[in-house]
């Protein structure tokens, strides 16, 4: 690596270490909820329409709770499923879908309908998992002691 490109690089760490606060409990304890908000477009009774959504993860006690009420079937554990997705679905985008906000009962409809697909479905579900999974970004400001 060139020494410009190396000083550049640890010019950047050292501005970047410089710039970052520590962390308190005050601060980690004012987290907001991981958000995330998207569009697809559905074809509707009205035509190809882009709708908007907005989903917010949940508690990682609450989401293993959640998963923990929907164990898998006895097929689903032999296809090595961690949860039953026909249950565990609807009340997990119930519960992380903010606009729209729909009932279990609405999810359920949805997610049983004839007009959506698998591959719909699934997209919004495992959007919401990925949502409730996500990790923080870490950046390594300094060196790592063992």
């Amino acid at each position: 690596m060139p020494a410009a490109t190396v000083k550049e690089e640890l010019a950047a760490k050292d501005a970047q270490r410089a710039g970052a606060k520590r962390a308190t409990f005050d601060k980690l304890r004012s987290k907001k909820r991981a958000e995330l908000e998207f569009t697809t477009t559905l074809t509707t009774t009205d035509g190809p329409e882009e709708l908007s959504f907005l989903f917010r993860s949940m508690g990682s006690q609450a989401y293993d709770e959640l998963i923990t009420r929907h164990p898998p079937t006895t097929a689903q554990k032999a296809k090595n499923q961690s949860f039953n997705m026909d249950t565990f679905a609807p009340v997990l985008l119930s519960r992380v879908s903010a606009e729209p906000s729909l009932s279990v009962a609405e999810w359920t409809e949805i997610w049983t309908s004839e007009d959506w697909n698998q591959g719909e479905v699934s997209a919004l579900f495992w959007t919401a998992v990925e949502l409730c999974n996500r990790g923080l970004d870490v950046n390594p400001t300094g060196p790592v002691s063992g």
